[in-house]
């Protein structure tokens, strides 16, 4: 339906046409005749375009942010997450509202994680963030996010403090023995040295493993730094074992660490290595691989960033999800990088 302004601007120009088509021709090049024909046409074409611009209704916006690293060592994860939130937005786009993505790099660390999420923040069309994708960046935005009112999800690294520990502890129950070595802690990461799978000394325990003392007496290493030094530290770990399982978060679904893996080893050399991820309970092992089929990229961290999109957009039009058990999804990394689905976990 046209309103007031829309009827008078046709007005307007239905009186200014009439004026054109009736006054004579100034151009000696063109038969005064033919200018009635050709102003009609144009008006016509106008009011065309102002009924269709009238009579469509105009959807509300809203955003959702993502900070992730988009340049430097760690561009192609911000890449494959802002894949994977285009896709799950296409997929569940909501009637009636635009939902548009809002990319922020956080290449550069914690400082720059802070002033993008900040950023985000100060946009008042921005509803939901996700991410950063990194633990250290995590605790950095933490401050800013968690005070705000948008919905804030997290993906790969948990929530500081307490989400962290759960899943260190959920971590430490795969493992079948009980010398675990905890190695590569970022401040962020709770080293549990009361836990009785724990070796309780971090710092000597990881350099005792990375010289290959007591390597034999080891059931396991439980890597919680950042991919690079990850990759170095396993391949150090693997010139004294080829057994002992290599366990890590997130970090094993990085591009970075398989890439450097796959340098530093060889296939006889790789051994056990299992990285896990922290689902919603509601998940299952047949929703992973059906959506890994039918996405590229299909990775398990794609697959995060694609839930973690979902739920915002529930929310956004009032969906209440209840609460649920994580679930911890475990995979088995080959010396390609492809990471295989072992099973799906309930937290301890």
């Amino acid at each position: 339906m046209l309103n007031d302004f829309s009827r008078h601007l046709l007005r307007r120009l239905r009186n200014t046409a009439q004026a054109l088509a009736t006054a004579p021709a100034k151009s000696a090049g063109r038969p005064s005749e033919a200018r009635p024909a050709y102003v009609a046409a144009v008006c016509s074409f106008l009011v065309y375009s102002l009924l269709l611009s009238a009579c469509t209704s105009t959807r509300p916006v809203v955003k959702i942010g993502l900070l992730a690293p988009f340049e430097g060592l760690y561009r192609q994860s911000g890449y494959e997450a802002l894949a994977a939130m285009r896709a799950a937005l296409a997929d569940h786009q909501p009637p009636n509202i635009e939902v548009l993505p809002l990319a922020l790099d956080t290449s550069a660390g914690p400082e720059q994680a802070r002033r993008a999420a900040a950023k985000l923040l100060r946009d008042d069309s921005v509803v939901a963030v996700i991410g950063p994708l990194l633990a250290p960046q995590v605790s950095a935005v933490s401050g800013i996010i968690a005070g705000s009112e948008v919905e804030w999800h997290l993906p790969l690294a948990p929530r500081p403090p307490d989400e962290e520990e759960a899943l260190v502890r959920a971590l430490l129950e795969q493992f079948g023995g009980l010398h675990i070595v905890q190695a590569g802690l970022d401040d962020h990461w709770p080293f549990l040295a009361g836990d009785e799978k724990s070796n309780g000394e971090e710092d000597s325990a990881a350099a005792a493993a990375a010289e290959g003392k007591h390597v034999a007496s080891m059931d396991g290493v439980l890597w919680l730094g950042d991919a690079p030094a990850g990759a170095n530290f396993l391949a150090r770990l693997r010139l004294y074992s080829r057994t002992i399982p290599f366990w890590t978060t997130s970090v094993g679904g990085d591009r970075v660490f398989s890439q450097l893996m796959s340098v530093h080893l060889d296939r006889e050399k790789l051994g056990p290595v299992y990285w896990a991820l922290a689902l919603d309970g509601s998940v299952t092992e047949e929703h992973y691989l059906k959506w890994a089929a039918s996405h590229q990229p299909g990775t398990p961290t794609a697959f995060a960033v694609y839930l973690a999109t979902q739920r915002a957009l529930g929310q956004i039009v009032g969906i209440v999800e209840p609460s649920v058990t994580p679930k911890l999804a475990i995979f088995r990394l080959d010396l390609e990088g492809s990471s295989h689905l072992v099973e799906f976990v309930s937290y301890p």
